[in-house]
């Protein structure tokens, strides 16, 4: 017996997963694959195409759409006075993306329709006849909106606000065209019913690979170094390491001048290079590596000084998979449902964020008893299968259930989104993260 067969659209290409996430595509897909057969269109630069890609096709069949570069400054500011849509709903709608996935749904036996991220959701036909998850690794206008609130330029505020209010415009349309929207978190859930009421939501939680990140017993942790990492083509990160390294590092190396923050991850922009040349600064610039459990397994804590951004954050997951303590504000840890004190320390001030760092640094066995605490509620509540068994559930209560899309009439929609949310809640059960 066949299995249903998935058709997956996404703005960027999962392999390598050197990012969040193209981590958390790559890492469902491969547990997914065992029930349905997996068709996934995606986006990616040439550039991006030259690697081996064989893990990615072993698990999947894969088509890629060209993407031009991402715009310049100039470019993007055109981009954004010139049309009331987020710049994102306009670099990742094309019609070369629009043809390809036509092409899918008449040569393939689509049974579901699984889009990652709203600004995707343009590319699909008007009137489908199968199911559409709407698949949000994170709230975009909320992200926009805090970072408009940090950003740096400080002249560059009123144009991401601008972006803000049309992502808040435009992304509760695309939920509302969905038939399910997946979130991150509960957290996510509530700004989503909050913005569009009546829309149905399913948990579509992050997760770590559990058996690769763990800890390593014979690697001493080095008690003056913390590690941040990131893709830093992401505005909260480069945002991150600025505040960090302005407000709270001074703080820190005040009472332990040997302390030094690690920073890995790719794309570092030209004033966080200018940081770590500075040998007076106590920032390290490693960039991207190809194992970064060494560092979370070495290093005596990781920082998550984020003010911005959305979703839920792999980089956390991975530190405490590897038993590394976590000091992370809010913000950083919001939506993951962690315990302060307990699987982590959260903090907001930097006064607080900086004690929360030296209590760790000069406490070794506070630190490995957060670290011992962090791995088991990993283990627990986000490992992959764990995240991967929510979203199969969720498919399997999706497939078959004909999508309320405009053809139908209010009250026959209202009926549909009626009868899939019993379902839906029948199928989460008792799960206590549903």
């Amino acid at each position: 017996m066949s299995k249903p067969r998935v058709l997956m659209i996404t703005p960027y290409l999962p392999y390598p997963p050197t990012s969040g996430g193209r981590s958390r595509t790559y890492n469902l897909v491969k547990h997914l694959r065992y029930d349905y057969d997996i068709t996934m269109v995606c986006f990616a630069r040439p550039e991006e195409v030259t690697g081996d890609l064989a893990p990615l096709r072993e698990v999947c069949e894969l088509i890629v759409v060209d993407r031009a570069s991402s715009p310049g400054l100039i470019k993007a500011a055109w981009l954004s006075l010139t049309s009331l849509k987020p710049i994102t709903m306009r670099l990742y709608h094309t019609p070369e993306m629009e043809h390809t996935i036509r092409r899918v749904l008449n040569d393939q036996r689509i049974s579901l329709i699984h889009v990652e991220s709203f600004y995707m959701l343009a590319n699909l036909p008007q009137q489908l006849d199968v199911p559409v998850l709407l698949s949000e690794p994170a709230i975009e206008y909320v992200a926009w909106r805090r970072h408009a609130q940090v950003a740096k330029p400080w002249f560059t505020r009123p144009a991401i606000a601008i972006e803000s209010l049309k992502m808040r415009l435009w992304e509760p349309r695309a939920w509302s065209e969905a038939t399910v929207v997946g979130v991150m978190s509960q957290v996510d859930a509530v700004a989503v019913k909050n913005a569009t009421p009546g829309v149905m939501t399913v948990l579509a939680p992050n997760g770590v690979d559990t058996d690769y990140f763990r800890p390593d017993p014979g690697l001493a942790r080095d008690s003056r170094t913390a590690v941040y990492m990131g893709d830093y083509k992401y505005f909260p990160n480069v945002d991150a390491v600025l505040y960090f390294a302005e407000a709270i590092l001074p703080l820190v190396r005040a009472e332990r001048p040997d302390f030094e923050l690690v920073l890995l991850g790719k794309d570092a922009p030209p004033e966080i290079a200018a940081l770590a040349a500075d040998p007076q600064s106590g920032v390290a610039l490693v960039g991207l590596v190809d194992d970064t459990r060494p560092y979370l397994q070495g290093s005596a804590l990781f920082v998550c000084p984020l003010r911005s951004g959305s979703g839920t954050r792999f980089k956390l997951l991975e530190s405490l998979a590897c038993g590394c303590p976590v000091v992370s504000t809010p913000v950083g840890c919001e939506g993951l449902g962690a315990t302060d004190g307990t699987n982590m320390l959260i903090r907001e001030s930097p006064r607080a964020f900086a004690d929360a760092v030296l209590s760790i640094l000069n406490n070794p066995d506070m630190g490995r008893d957060i670290g011992e605490h962090g791995r088991d509620w990993v283990v627990r509540h986000h490992a992959w299968q764990h995240s991967a068994s929510i979203l199969r559930l969720a498919y399997e209560q999706l497939i078959g259930h004909e999508d309320p899309t405009p053809h139908m009439n209010k009250r026959a929609r209202a009926e549909a989104r009626a009868e899939l949310e019993r379902r839906l809640h029948e199928s989460r059960g008792s799960d206590p993260r549903s």
